[in-house]
């Protein structure tokens, strides 16, 4: 589905809310600091206009502007508004200030975008009781100058975040009065105000726009990307490229490794079809993976219907041997619940009909020094570990079925047990491995 119906082109907000809300909160956590300055200043001009009203309220009486006629009560009554509007500011302010971070992420920007445009709204008013009945240089106030309506958009666009048609609304509200008055009160030429105020203002709300947009679609595609990275590599292994730019090097590190298979895979799924046999796996594999993720563990690759997981990379973690083997033991235990799901639903049928009376799986663990990271190609890379390592694993895990066991550990694992799992732990014999003239131990559990 292309992006275009992802997003409400009016609001600038992806149609799916929970997709807004999480781009919402990848915003918040990169704009919190500067939301947090764009506060205090706003606190302290506040307070300024404060003082700057209550200045202008007790002496307008004494002035006498240009010779007209007094403006006096009309003129208070608004610098009463603004003030009234200042201190409402300032209260909304100090609440954000002593809120939690969810309560500020929810109201803060609507809570500027309200005290921002209710000023500007009192000021833009007052400015059409002005006794200034057309722009003189001798006379000339704020309101009156050809860059106050452009200052004004400049303003709201750099302050306010909020969504997009909400934005147009407070824009439109403080900008049009600005540029009215320019235009009435400032006596200015329409066709140089259009040229040179209200094009250059509309363009900046439509660059605006344009940035909502852009925003969304990045996020969208990255959402995507991560999506599709975490699916195919694991959030572990995701997070690390993407921390890395994708250049994960090879390191000499000290993992645990574990092999697990399926027992008498072949047979089980030797009636089933194709698509029966896929959707066997991926339950299987839903549940184990769930269990590996538990213990910090992060699968390298399927094979078949073995699966091949480290624990102590890429990230470094502590007795991360003690790890795969409680992994080892809870996926055994996931196993034995699957079967019962799978006698109750009837679909055991085809490996009971065929003698085999549940499903079990085999696990080799072993630790030791690995190279582990992007491993391949200059065109085609793949997160891997190397080394001997490895290939004990993998034989450990073959050697259950010699010693009818289903959960297969070296000397070097066991040395590393605590004194629960060593209790649960038995000698079951010994394997001569290759290139090696001692004998090792192998201990199951």
């Amino acid at each position: 589905m292309e992006i275009k119906s992802k997003l409400n082109w009016f609001s600038c907000n992806f149609v799916d809310e929970s997709l807004e809300l999480d781009y919402k909160s990848s915003e918040w956590v990169r704009d919190r600091k500067k939301f947090v300055i764009k506060l205090w200043a706003l606190f302290i001009l506040a307070i300024l206009g404060i003082l700057l009203e209550l200045g202008l309220r007790s002496n307008s009486i004494k002035l006498d502007i240009a010779g007209v006629k007094p403006y006096y009560p009309i003129f208070n009554i608004f610098a009463l508004w603004i003030i009234s509007a200042y201190v409402i500011d300032i209260l909304l302010y100090i609440w954000l200030f002593f809120s939690n971070d969810s309560k500020r992420k929810k109201f803060g920007n609507n809570i500027i975008a309200f005290a921002i445009s209710h000023i500007l709204l009192g000021q833009n008013v007052r400015g059409f009781y002005s006794p200034i009945e057309e722009f003189q240089l001798e006379t000339m106030t704020v309101y009156f100058y050809p860059a106050f309506p452009i200052f004004l958009a400049i303003l709201i666009l750099a302050i306010i975040d909020i969504d997009f048609h909400y934005l147009t609304v407070v824009y439109l509200i403080s900008f049009i009065p600005a540029i009215l008055m320019f235009i009435i009160k400032g006596n200015a030429p329409i066709l140089e105000a259009l040229i040179l105020i209200i094009f250059p203002a509309f363009y900046l709300l439509f660059n605006v726009y344009q940035n909502h947009i852009k925003s969304r679609h990045s996020f969208y595609f990255e959402n995507l990307m991560g999506a599709g990275l975490r699916k195919y590599f694991g959030d572990t292994l995701t997070e690390q490229l993407i921390k890395d730019e994708g250049q994960i090097s090879g390191k000499n590190q000290w993992v645990t490794l574990t092999f697990t298979d399926l027992a008498k895979y072949s047979t089980i799924i030797e009636k089933m079809s194709p698509e029966m046999a896929v959707e066997f796996l991926n339950e299987y594999y839903t549940a184990m993976h769930q269990v590996i993720k538990n213990h910090n563990g992060m699968i390298l690759n399927y094979i078949g219907d073995c699966v091949m997981v480290i624990y102590g990379a890429p990230h470094v973690t502590n007795n991360h041997e003690i790890s795969a083997v409680k992994a080892a033991i809870d996926m055994r235990q996931k196993l034995s619940e699957l079967n019962d799901k799978w006698e109750e639903s009837e679909f055991s049928r085809y490996w009971t009909n065929l003698g085999i009376k549940e499903v079990t799986c085999r696990t080799g663990v072993h630790c030791g020094n690995l190279i582990v990271g992007n491993i391949g190609s200059e065109d085609l890379l793949q997160y891997s570990a190397i080394g001997d390592v490895v290939n004990i694993a993998s034989r450990l895990e073959s050697v259950n079925k010699d010693f009818g066991t289903s959960i297969a550990i070296s000397e070097q694992i066991y040395a590393a047990l605590t004194k629960e799992l060593v209790d649960k732990s038995k000698l079951v014999g010994e394997i001569k491995l290759k290139g090696r003239s001692k004998v090792t131990n192998v201990y199951s559990l």
